[in-house]
């Protein structure tokens, strides 16, 4: 199963929204204890300051605090919690039934009673009640601050996604980026220069092969014109072994195609010539399949009307040729079918399939290849599907006129 896919400005949203809300949560977390530390700081130091106090010395004594001599003048709800025997500290006790104190001990250090000065701070500790009735308030307070940390994100996530979407929109259009494009973002603009040098590459690699194509082509046509030429005296006066001239004279045509496909390649732009379909395919079956539709294979071609198509009539003979051919190579018996419709052009055989073939044993060689990078050039689409119990169904469509 692939990963669900999202868009960068997604991913970027996503996790500054995440650290906001982490943020804030950590935040009250720390503000929570904060609170309750510093209530028992202050707390403790009130208690500690009295109990330190100097007998006689002037002071305002809290309300709720007060001072006992001896452990056993202590209330009972303080005696269980603060031992007898306690050292000299600060203590915070809760009580189940009386509330919440702050106890300081203060041992006497000439063995005599030990004074206590009790707090009771149930009424002034407050720090959770008060949480709770502002509740509302930080609530509201979070959620505007998780707006305001979206806002910043989308308008971070913009800023930053906004480059690499007219990147990938120029890439997608085959357009070259542009330096001033990257948004002042380094990594796109490392991006950009890679995407650039790579067109450059691929502009020579290609140019190269054109090159090789067009010149291959032309050097081929020289001694392929020869040959024709002398196929052509033959027929006037044909030789006693006809099947080997046959396979002469469909060799010289066949290696004709291919030089027409090539060229084909290596020529720029497009062409608004016109071919028939189903005129071409029966020539090329004419060709190819004569001497083949003995009792052990058929040829059919199925057809309501002529079919045209914006192609040229040399490439579509290249084409539906290489194709046939190879349906009539791989088909030792039963039928092959091109069925020709205004919108797809197909051939299924019951052979073998060259689709199936081993490719330690295939034999279409340039064939196959030539018909799909052709294919390619003038915009159609070609697909080869295995048929049931055996055989290869190959499909070509091309683009709806508008």
């Amino acid at each position: 199963m692939r990963p669900k896919t999202r868009s960068v400005r997604g991913l970027l949203l996503g996790a500054m929204t995440l650290s906001a809300v982490l943020a804030l949560v950590l935040m009250g977390a720390f503000f929570t204890v904060f609170s309750y530390d510093l209530e028992d700081a202050i707390f403790g130091r009130l208690v500690a300051t009295e109990a330190d106090r100097r007998p006689g010395e002037a002071s305002v004594v809290p309300s709720g605090m007060t001072t006992y001599v001896g452990h056993a003048s202590l209330p009972p709800w303080i005696q269980e919690s603060v031992p007898k025997d306690a050292p000299l500290s600060e203590r915070e006790v809760f009580t189940r039934d009386h509330g919440h104190f702050h106890v300081a001990v203060r041992p006497d250090e000439s063995q005599g009673p030990t004074r206590y000065v009790v707090f009771n701070t149930t009424e002034l500790t407050s720090t959770t009640r008060h949480l709770q009735r502002t509740a509302n308030l930080l609530v509201t307070s979070a959620l505007l601050a998780l707006l305001g940390a979206a806002l910043l994100s989308r308008i971070v996530a913009r800023r930053l996604s906004r480059p690499l979407e007219q990147l990938v929109s120029r890439v997608q259009a085959d357009a070259t980026p542009r330096p001033e494009e990257d948004g002042g973002i380094a990594e796109v603009r490392a991006l950009a220069a890679a995407l650039r040098d790579r067109d450059t590459r691929i502009q020579e690699l290609l140019e190269r092969e054109r090159a090789f194509n067009r010149d291959a082509s032309h050097e081929l046509r020289t001694p392929l014109a020869v040959a024709q030429g002398a196929v052509e005296i033959l027929e006037q006066d044909p030789p006693s072994d006809v099947e080997t001239f046959e396979r002469l004279r469909q060799a010289v045509h066949h290696m004709g195609l291919l030089t027409e496909g090539i060229l084909w390649l290596a020529r720029a732009g497009r062409t608004d010539e016109d071919c028939e379909l189903v005129r071409i395919s029966r020539e090329m079956a004419a060709l190819y399949g004569g001497p083949r539709q003995r009792g052990d294979v058929e040829l059919v071609i199925e057809a309501e009307g002529e079919v045209f198509v914006s192609l040229p009539g040399s490439v579509a003979r290249v084409m539906l040729g290489n194709l046939i051919k190879n349906a009539l190579a791989y088909t030792s018996q039963g039928r092959i079918v091109i069925h020709i419709s205004p919108d797809s052009w197909s051939i299924r055989d019951t052979g073998v399939g060259f689709g199936r073939v081993e490719p330690r044993h295939t034999g279409f060689g340039i064939g196959l290849s030539l018909v799909e990078r052709l294919a390619r050039r003038f915009t159609w689409d070609m697909a080869i599907s295995p048929l049931e119990p055996h055989g290869t169904q190959v499909r070509l469509t091309w683009p709806r006129e508008t």
